[in-house]
């Protein structure tokens, strides 16, 4: 059984910090508004899904007996957030189609996210990568966490690009390129120290 009182908090907390993907989220809702940027909501949620579950059932264990393995996908998933972050800053100055950003980048970049592992190792309980019940239940909790926490990224994204308000989209744009540059700067600091 899952202790709801400690689990709920801690996931939101962990949740709500910026990270790659909230950046992205915010982002999102800055060029695409709040409406068009949704369908990112369902690819964050799979993307955690799937790098707890990975985390917790595979890698965990494998990085125990290959200690190489941490440090080296901390370095792969620091380049590809300096991959999206050269994205990000080197279309600032073009003209956007108001699409925001692809739910295969969210997805991707949640799938590397370094709050996963965390959420697999520390904030999971045990049993729930030994049983699957526990498993659907605390994930189930987890994703009722999620949503609102994302929508509200999306929402502090799209506040930003209403009229009148003083930050343009350029601005926004390179400052979460420069947000995930220092995200990929801690995750290869981390994988080389």
């Amino acid at each position: 059984m899952i202790d709801v009182l400690t689990f709920v908090p801690a996931v939101a907390a962990i949740l709500a910090t910026p990270g790659p993907t909230n950046t992205l989220l915010a982002s999102s809702g800055a060029q695409a508004g709040f409406r068009r940027s949704l369908p990112l909501v369902p690819a964050e949620l799979l993307g955690y899904v799937l790098a707890i579950a990975g985390w917790g059932l595979f890698l965990e264990p494998a990085s125990a007996a290959l200690p190489w393995l941490t440090p080296a996908l901390r370095l792969a998933c620091a380049a590809y957030l300096v991959a999206v972050a050269w994205g990000l800053w080197s279309k600032a100055d073009e003209a956007l189609s108001g699409s925001g950003f692809g739910r295969r980048r969210v997805f991707t970049a949640t799938l590397i996210n370094p709050k996963a592992p965390l959420f697999a190792a520390v904030i999971f309980p045990e049993a729930a990568f030994q049983t699957p019940t526990v498993f659907l239940q605390t994930i189930s909790i987890f994703a009722a966490v999620i949503v609102p926490i994302a929508l509200a990224w999306i929402g502090f994204g799209s506040t930003l690009s209403r009229p009148g308000f003083f930050i343009r989209l350029k601005v926004i744009q390179r400052g979460a390129a420069l947000v995930l540059l220092t995200f990929s700067a801690s995750l290869g600091a981390a994988a080389l120290g």
